[in-house]
């Protein structure tokens, strides 16, 4: 519509005017109401009592115009554009700019600015009209109308760009969201989990002893699908990774590996400043009570863990290894936290195991099994 309300009004020369001035302008106003109603949308606003507004500014320029008076005057019909086209445009910055605290966007600055350009350089025209009227003398008019007129289409082209980029940047990102995010506990999945700890290691060439990677698992999580149905399960692992996410540090990585099996990872500088993250996570679950319908459960974890050692290391190894504690916490009468050797994890694994109230010690200590 834009284009179209552009070509008819570089046709003022040899097109009747109520062809080119009027309905060209008019549809150059419509193209910006309808940028408005397409930014309401894209931010997920109510558009019903939009479209009346998105409208109103071509058509009240085209009734203005059926009068001779204001078709033969230009200051005045400059005057009337500029206040139309800067106030679309200032609209259309409100909304993208309402929606960059949401969901900030490289492209959405982009839009903002090309906008808030288009608007501010039509507040400009005004007074410029009185300063040096835009009055068309021999086909020459003065030097200010052309460079702006360019400027118009220059930003015109941007903001219109930069919205195709938004919508391709939200797309882009939503891909990504649901390629790394489980769709049940909005968590990372297993492969951003594993994906996440790699980076963080590999920052400066690995890091240095002391990181521990934990698997979690709900005790008995079948037995809550077959006594209370699999909504109750589903509520149990969303309360669970909610549970490790908010008692979790912020630093620490959290994922679901998979099933009822959830992975965390501490970094090397929090697990050597609380020794006893691990313990009150599991001590955390088990004092939740979690809501499903109307009634609630209770939930323990078994939990195996894994010093990490300093630098680069197989990642595969130190699943198996923790993997192997956590079947150690299992036999040890669930609720408990072991630890396993990484370097043994292929062989026969040493393992500590901490039960929830006997206090069951089996093997080496964490510090010992790294």
């Amino acid at each position: 519509v834009g284009c179209f309300g552009l070509c008819l009004v570089s046709l003022r020369d040899v097109a009747p005017p109520w062809l080119a001035l009027a309905l060209g302008n008019a549809a150059s106003i419509w193209s910006l109401g309808l940028i408005w109603l397409g930014c309401l949308a894209f931010e997920n606003e109510g558009r019903t009592a939009a479209y009346p507004v998105a409208i109103a500014g071509g058509v009240v320029w085209l009734m203005l115009f059926a009068i001779p008076s204001f078709a033969d005057d230009l200051p005045l019909r400059l005057l009337v554009a500029s206040g139309l086209y800067s106030t679309y445009s200032f609209l259309i910055v409100y909304v993208l700019w309402r929606g960059h605290g949401r969901e900030p966007l490289p492209a959405r600055v982009l839009a903002i600015a090309a906008f808030g350009l288009h608007g501010v350089a039509y507040v400009i025209r005004i007074p410029l009209q009185f300063v040096e009227p835009a009055h068309v003398v021999n086909g020459n008019a003065p030097p200010w109308l052309g460079i702006m007129t360019f400027g118009f289409v220059a930003q015109g082209l941007t903001g219109a760009l930069a919205i195709f980029a938004m919508v391709h940047e939200r797309m882009s990102r939503r891909y990504k969201h649901a390629s790394e995010i489980d769709f049940l506990t909005s968590i990372f999945n297993r492969r951003a989990f594993l994906a996440a700890i790699t980076t963080d290691r590999a920052v400066a060439g690995g890091r240095e002893e002391g990181g521990i990677l934990a698997l979690v698992d709900a005790d008995h999580f079948k037995s809550i699908n077959d006594t209370h149905g699999h909504a109750a399960g589903d509520a149990a692992l969303v309360a669970l990774a909610g549970i490790l996410s908010d008692c979790a540090p912020k630093e620490a990585i959290v994922g679901r590996v998979g099933g009822e099996e959830f992975g965390i990872y501490l970094p090397p500088e929090v697990a050597s400043a609380d020794a006893d993250i691990l313990h009150r996570l599991r001590r955390a679950v088990r004092e939740k009570a979690i809501g499903y319908g109307h009634g609630e459960l209770r939930l323990t974890v078994s939990i195996g863990a894994v010093v990490l050692p300093e630098g680069q290391f197989e990642l595969s190894a130190a699943l198996a290894a923790a993997d192997r504690a956590l079947y150690a916490s299992k036999r040890a009468g669930r609720d408990c936290l072991s630890f396993a050797a990484l370097e043994q994890s292929v062989g026969t694994a040493q393992v500590q195991a901490h039960g929830a109230e006997s206090g069951i010690e089996i093997g080496m200590s964490p510090r010992s099994a790294a």
